[in-house]
């Protein structure tokens, strides 16, 4: 985490329980979701949405220990509240859950704090985690692992996992009431590319022609696999929507591509002249991606040469064929979309040209392959409300 977010994360912990405790006042049957960052928002997103649709008068409080999440959502109507995690003390958790009293809690992926699932366990909360998807070789299974392996024994009435190896490998240690549902993100992100969305400045940048969208890029790597491609190709426009909308790295992209590339906010700021003339457009927004994906013909995603890429179906709902960087095995999407030729991972730039140059003779086929799996992979949310809100 950079000091500008921790800096946010500290300064959202001032005065945090004193808010929580006078929203949460005198309220019952809260409904709690918990999520670490935008990302498992996005997770979870499917899922609250459901809730509030079947409890439209419920309360449902919903929590990030991330600032990129907090920021990006603190103001979402669905929810009556928003707020940050309180630090993971045995002191800050107790007032936590003396101020919410939740009938439900429903956290997504691996949020373990030890003290938080200990006050779960201590009150008889009606507790359960979904979007899990673990590996054999995950820490959850070393000898680092035994005091999670016991909140995932003794913390949660129902385990939502998202395929059937996570089911074997948590049953087989000694986990109960796991159950394969899915992946929400799938019923999200189609949901996403029904619904009608443009941008002008965007419109006019792409002159009604696709492009590639590089989305969630957050290492040098990744940058360096969209520098490669657009050199040895720099009459092909390139959209791309950074992790982190940390300036250097926009910059050297821009400097590395000859000056060929620009900041979609300078144009939101100056007005449109010129942008039609921009090969790289770095869209410098959080939040827009999974509806910028529409304009792509194919996708470059980050995130695969630090832990696993991001998530590969917002581009292949719209049917675009998606490369990533060689960590990919543990995102179960990408393990599929490479056994379908949808996927492909590289380590260097140059496999990532060789990949564009290919694309012309492959994109048809990948595209439907792509949008068909989406189609193919939905109805977690369904799955999920029954096991949750039965």
């Amino acid at each position: 985490m950079n000091f500008a977010k921790l800096k946010k994360q500290l300064d959202g912990q001032k005065g945090l329980l004193q808010q929580i405790e006078a929203a949460c006042k005198g309220v019952e049957g809260i409904i709690w979701f918990h999520v670490a960052s935008l990302g498992e928002f996005e997770e979870a997103r499917p899922v609250i949405e459901a809730t509030r649709e079947r409890f439209p008068e419920g309360k449902i409080l919903l929590t990030f220990f991330s600032p990129n999440g907090y920021e990006a959502r603190k103001n979402w109507p669905v929810v009556n509240w928003v707020f940050y995690l309180p630090f993971d003390t045995r002191r800050r958790m107790k007032r936590f859950f003396d101020a919410v009293r939740p009938a439900k809690a429903i956290f997504t992926i691996g949020e373990l704090w030890p003290n938080m699932m200990r006050e779960i366990r201590r009150r008889g909360i009606d507790a359960s985690i979904m979007s899990v998807r673990k590996e054999a070789d995950s820490s959850l299974f070393g000898w680092l692992g035994a005091r999670r392996r016991r909140i995932f024994r003794t913390s949660y009435t129902h385990v939502l996992v998202q395929n059937e190896l996570s089911r074997r490998l948590l049953e087989g240690i000694g986990v109960p009431n796991v159950t394969t549902v899915g992946d929400a993100r799938v019923d999200r992100v189609l949901k996403i590319a029904a619904e009608p969305w443009h941008n002008e400045l965007v419109d006019k940048w792409c002159g009604g022609e696709k492009v590639l969208v590089a989305g969630c890029t957050s290492s040098l790597q990744d940058d360096d696999l969209v520098i490669a491609i657009a050199n040895a190709h720099p009459e092909k426009k390139i959209m791309v929507v950074p992790k982190e909308m940390t300036p250097e790295p926009m910059q050297r992209m821009i400097a590395a591509v000859g000056g060929r590339g620009a900041l979609y906010s300078s144009f939101e700021k100056n007005g449109a002249d010129g942008i039609e003339n921009v090969q790289v457009l770095i869209v410098d927004k959080v939040g827009w991606l999974a509806q910028l994906y529409r304009y792509g013909y194919a996708a470059v995603v980050g995130g695969g040469y630090a832990f696993m890429p991001h998530s590969v179906i917002e581009p292949a709902v719209y049917g675009l064929p998606v490369l990533f960087g060689p960590k990919y095995v543990r995102e179960t999407h990408c393990v599929d979309l490479v056994a379908q030729g949808v996927g492909t991972s590289v380590h260097t730039p140059e496999e990532a040209v060789a990949w564009f140059n290919a694309l012309p003779e492959r994109l048809p086929e990948a595209s439907e392959k792509a949008s068909a799996y989406c189609r193919a992979n939905a109805g977690a949310t369904d799955a999920i409300m029954q096991i949750i809100f039965s």
